[in-house]
């Protein structure tokens, strides 16, 4: 299924009529100022999440992408993001450093045109000492919060390919929505996405959250907080104790776990296992790194051409079980 996914995406592609491609210099506003890029990058360098991919599916090759420790395995590349790179014939980028703040040299020896990182957690500081090696592209409102959408519109602007990022997003809205016709039970389900801390509480992500919005964006409707739970500091997920998880108000709930023990051992859990929706099996068992960054971490068209096929009959499953009398 990945790879018929890859092939209709390149189908469609390859169908398309030529792209205009944009005038330059572009200013693009975000969060920390306004970046103007003088002429069409050649050198790209991007950091934080999602925005490699997207440089890739538009036609440019980065010269470094961040490492994902998460999801990435040894060589800190992400499965989808390394077969488009190895099955496209490109060179593969240099990984930069796993560091959580930006490896400023590493970047600089990189001697990039610009840095692309509109969903990371760069400081004010950081964006003024990377502003001095190229022009950055920083998140639009908040730190390590945006949508799928917002990345390939933002990744566009910067390398002056406005028009095939809009394609992009257009191509893999209708691929989320082909995948999604075929598990109906999905539609109009009330779902909490649910992610356990191991510390006898679960944190529960709310509508904003973007790892929450793909769910929506293909009509799932994300549960309203418990009342009288307050929210974190993030302003996109609460706590809630075991004790009262019963009193999520979903009908079914979206868990991913690192991997499948993870999955049992919070299923196990007395609080967890009577619960009602998880004794009339409304809950998702899926697990693997590379599998939730895919749909509920680094979002990106890359990641759910691969991820969204394998997990969409475990949530069609569960969305069928909340709705059974």
């Amino acid at each position: 299924m990945k790879c018929i996914a890859f092939l209709a995406l390149a189908a469609l592609a390859a169908s398309s009529p030529a792209i205009a491609e944009d005038a330059f210099p572009v200013s693009i506003e975000h969060a920390l100022g306004t970046t103007t890029i003088e002429s069409k990058p050649v050198r790209v360098v991007t950091w934080g999440w999602s925005a490699q991919d997207v440089v890739l599916d538009l036609g440019v090759t980065p010269v470094g992408m961040p490492f994902f420790a998460y999801g990435g395995g040894d060589d800190g590349i992400l499965p989808w993001t390394e077969a488009a790179i190895t099955e496209g014939g490109l060179e593969m980028p240099t990984v930069l450093p796993n560091n959580p703040e930006a490896p400023l040299e590493a970047i600089a020896a990189l001697d990039p045109d610009v840095i692309i990182a509109p969903y990371s957690g760069i400081t004010p500081d950081e964006y003024e000492l990377l502003s001095a090696i190229a022009p950055v592209v920083a998140y639009p409102n908040k730190p390590w919060l945006i949508r799928w959408q917002d990345v390939v519109t933002l990744t566009g602007q910067a390398l002056g390919e406005s028009e095939a990022a809009a394609t992009l997003i257009a191509e893999t809205e209708a691929f989320l929505a082909q995948q999604v016709a075929t598990q109906p039970a999905i539609a109009g389900t009330v779902f909490a996405n649910v992610v356990n801390r191991n510390d006898g509480q679960v944190s529960v992500r709310i509508e904003g959250d973007p790892r929450v919005q793909l769910f929506a964006d293909v009509g799932m409707v994300p549960a309203p907080p418990v009342d009288g739970s307050a929210l974190v500091s993030t302003g996109i997920s609460y706590l809630v104790s075991y004790e009262n998880f019963d009193r999520i108000p979903a009908d079914m709930l979206l868990s991913f776990f690192d991997n499948e023990q993870a999955a049992d051992a919070f299923i196990g859990l007395d609080l967890i296992k009577t619960s009602p929706l998880v004794a009339k099996g409304a809950y998702t068992r899926l697990f693997g790194e590379d599998l939730t960054m895919s749909v509920s971490g680094a979002i990106t068209p890359m990641s759910l051409r691969w991820g969204f096929p394998q997990v969409l009959p475990e949530i069609g499953r569960a969305a069928s079980a909340a709705s059974a009398e």
